[in-house]
């Protein structure tokens, strides 16, 4: 990304590359996400939903300490990599060695809790907890998402989830003990971190010569608190859920809330692995004054809507269907609370539309109020609805909080009024948007036949 100057990208670039880019990532990662469902469902049959649920919760509350690991550097990374002449070796080893001191802190508060107020559970946290020595290493993806190599990256990510599947299907054969799966976790971690970063030496990367600077880490850190405020109060949207279940109404309960959350996790990550398509060429149109920039996001905004709006109602007519087939009979009472977190799909993905415009006008700040107030809202109404209603009000609850953090409380915010015009345009736009992407296809598919008669 050192070029000196760059032409003004192609109105329909960005859309042109998102399409064509998204064959082999997405292929891989959809694959992915049906094996895990999968996988899931017979660990969760073979533990049973009290046993599920502890390794459920545990991981979850360990989630929160990955979030704070991050320190909310990865999208700050990728845009501080597109700018023309980014010292690489600076960002990287500057980024890189300050979350590894910060894992390492981790590791040990996190050690000293188990230890003496979660000793019945002391084992599979201090498991989890192991790939905060580790989490540094993702930092490498920056690097793969700001030059446009994330097939490359996402094949080191199969890799290492292939390797996990194998070990958990082994320990369920030999009927392995409860913190036996958690160490599948970290055998995937470790695989995936050598697998990108020896993929990142075959590219031309050298992490030899990353080297860490005081100043430019400070930056990194100053520009990024937001995100690691946004990132760690949206995670705490999605997993304090299963944690104040666990704790309220006991493991087997939780176990049903996280099967839910296991399916409809399947279909939240499709808004979140469209977005790192579209967050370099949106940058680089913002970067070279394209004229075109704000329809692009007002693109984005009714494709995201186009893909999570089927998926949603597919959910909701099927969650019955979907939890006896992957989790068995057992599990059923998880249905009505699939059903609302498939409902609770749609504000999730035009949040992080939202998210990825805020990145770009480095306007992180404004999630914070947003994110937070979601949080009050999902935490009194968790504490209020799950004593009686178990898993459902926490469903409730994460329906509500998403929709009031980033549907409602755009209009209401002077930094973010200007998002509910090109969400409303997006919407407007998308029978011309989508008209153009099949002209493209055909005529990409035209191109394939004259060239190979």
């Amino acid at each position: 990304m050192n070029e000196t100057s760059q032409p003004a990208p192609h109105p329909r670039a960005g859309l042109h590359r998102m399409v064509s880019g998204f064959s082999q990532s997405v292929v891989l990662r959809v694959l992915r996400l049906g094996i895990n469902v999968v996988i899931t469902g017979l660990l969760a049959r073979h533990l049973g939903s009290a046993g599920f649920g502890a390794l459920a919760a545990s991981l979850a509350l360990v989630s929160l300490l990955y979030t704070l690991a991050e320190l909310g550097m990865g999208r700050v990374l990728v845009r501080e990599l597109l700018r023309d002449g980014a010292d690489q070796a600076a960002l990287m080893g500057s980024s890189f060695y300050t979350r590894l001191t910060t894992g390492i802190a981790l590791f040990a508060a996190l050690a000293a809790y188990a230890l003496v107020f979660e000793p019945a559970h002391a084992s599979l946290l201090l498991i989890y907890g192991l790939a905060l020595l580790t989490h540094a290493a993702t930092d490498v993806l920056a690097w793969f998402e700001a030059e446009r190599h994330m097939p490359a990256a996402t094949w080191c990510q199969f890799g290492g989830f292939t390797l996990s599947v194998v070990a958990i299907v082994a320990g369920i054969l030999w009927h392995a003990p409860l913190w036996f799966f958690a160490l599948t976790f970290i055998i995937e971690c470790l695989v995936t971190a050598a697998a990108l970063f020896a993929r990142y030496h075959q590219l031309g990367g050298a992490w030899r010569t990353w080297r860490w600077e005081k100043i430019l880490s400070f930056r990194l850190l100053r520009e990024s608190w937001y995100e690691i405020a946004t990132q760690l109060t949206l995670l705490m949207l999605l997993r304090l859920d299963a944690v104040m279940v666990q704790a309220m109404r006991g493991e087997t309960e939780a176990g049903y809330y996280s099967a839910a959350v296991r399916i409809s996790e399947v279909a939240y990550f499709i808004p979140m692995m469209l977005a790192g398509f579209m967050l370099p060429p949106l940058m680089q149109r913002k970067q070279s004054g394209a004229p075109d920039y704000r329809d692009r996001v007002a693109d984005y905004f009714g494709v995201s809507l186009a893909i999570t709006l089927p998926i949603a109602l597919g959910i909701v007519f099927t969650s019955g269907w979907l939890v006896s087939l992957l989790f068995g009979s057992g599990f059923l009472p998880a249905a009505p609370m699939l059903t609302v977190h498939a409902w609770a799909l749609i504000p999730f993905a035009l949040g992080i539309v939202r998210t990825q415009y805020l990145t770009i006008e480095g306007k992180l700040w404004a999630n914070i109020p947003a994110v937070a107030a979601a949080l009050i809202i999902n935490i009194v109404l968790n504490w209020l609805w799950i004593p009686a209603h178990g898993g459902l009000g926490a469903a409730w609850a994460t329906l509500i909080a998403y929709s009031a953090a980033w549907v409602v409380s755009t209009p209401c915010m002077a930094a973010t009024r200007d998002l509910t015009g090109l969400m409303l345009r997006g919407v407007i736009r998308l029978p011309h948007l989508l008209q153009d992407t099949r002209a493209r296809l055909r005529h990409s598919r035209f191109l394939g036949t004259q060239s190979h008669p």
